[in-house]
């Protein structure tokens, strides 16, 4: 049965960090807009980054969806290359994926590799970026900078040449800049200062990413959402390396301190909208 929620209702659904209010702020349709303008570029080779360090392990919101995006796009013929840091080590299964140093590169060697493999975009999925200061703050406003892999750095530099997508749920994250002002007067967050030039927020990073593969899906007509059941084979084989809930700090079977059940209602919810 169809439902009457926009995709952008759906993946801003169960709410609890403030991006509803954001979202009474910003254009309606955003994430429609940013999958309407990525599938005008030609196709190529296309950064994906994720990542997001929490007691020692990658959270779960993040990887999951940037997987998925990852097998969605390439379904499409774009080749996705993951750019994560150590923490996502082995991840991403088949997916070609480049791990930066937690100290960070040289400028001459970001650039090297945005050389070496010439994307025609980035796009962020819940990752850390600096705020103001250079900092980079976890939701609690802790500074966890020494395990946090500057790859905003290498998003940035590409930047310069070639469009950016970013999906966050709290305003810490990469793309989140577009905000700021919003996110430090209204929801008193420290927020990520590295804009995109499409952002997408969510009640959950996660979310985000299959609110977008929906709308290619509906745009181009080829089943391209992933079943339930291999989201969670990929959140069970994740597990297997420590991966934690980012709220619950705990290695289960939950994202965001959101039950699993509520993945599958947002997955339900996705494959019975409709464009409007």
């Amino acid at each position: 049965m169809k439902n009457n929620k926009t995709i952008e209702e759906i993946i801003l659904s169960h709410s609890t960090r403030g991006m509803n209010l954001l979202q009474k702020q910003y254009p309606k349709k955003h994430c429609k807009k940013a999958v309407q303008n990525f599938l005008e570029i030609e196709q190529g080779t296309v950064f994906l980054y994720t990542g997001f360090c929490v007691k020692g392990y990658a959270e779960t919101d993040g990887p999951i969806g940037t997987y998925f995006l990852a097998l969605a796009i390439e379904k499409l013929g774009y080749k996705p290359v993951i750019i994560t840091d150590l923490y996502c080590k082995d991840y991403f299964k088949d997916i070609e994926t480049v791990y930066i140093p937690l100290d960070g590169l040289k400028n001459s060697e970001y650039q090297k590799i945005l050389d070496d493999y010439t994307p025609i975009c980035h796009f962020s999925i819940e990752r850390l970026g600096r705020n103001e200061n250079g900092k980079y703050l976890n939701s609690r406003g802790v500074d966890i900078g020494k395990v946090t892999a500057p790859v905003d750095e290498l998003y940035i530099l590409g930047g310069k040449s070639n469009p950016t997508f970013a999906i966050g749920d709290g305003g810490n994250e990469i793309g989140m800049g577009n905000f700021k002002e919003f996110l430090k007067n209204t929801l008193h967050v420290e927020p990520c200062v590295v804009t995109s030039d499409y952002p997408i927020i969510a009640s959950v990073s996660n979310w985000g990413a299959y609110g977008f593969i929906t709308y290619m899906q509906l745009f181009l007509r080829k089943k391209l959402l992933p079943a339930f059941d291999e989201i969670e084979e990929y959140m069970d084989y994740i597990l297997t390396f420590g991966c934690v809930d980012g709220i619950k700090c705990e290695n289960v079977k939950s994202v965001d301190g959101k039950e699993w059940h509520t993945e599958k209602e947002i997955l339900e919810n996705l494959n019975n909208s409709r464009l409007a």
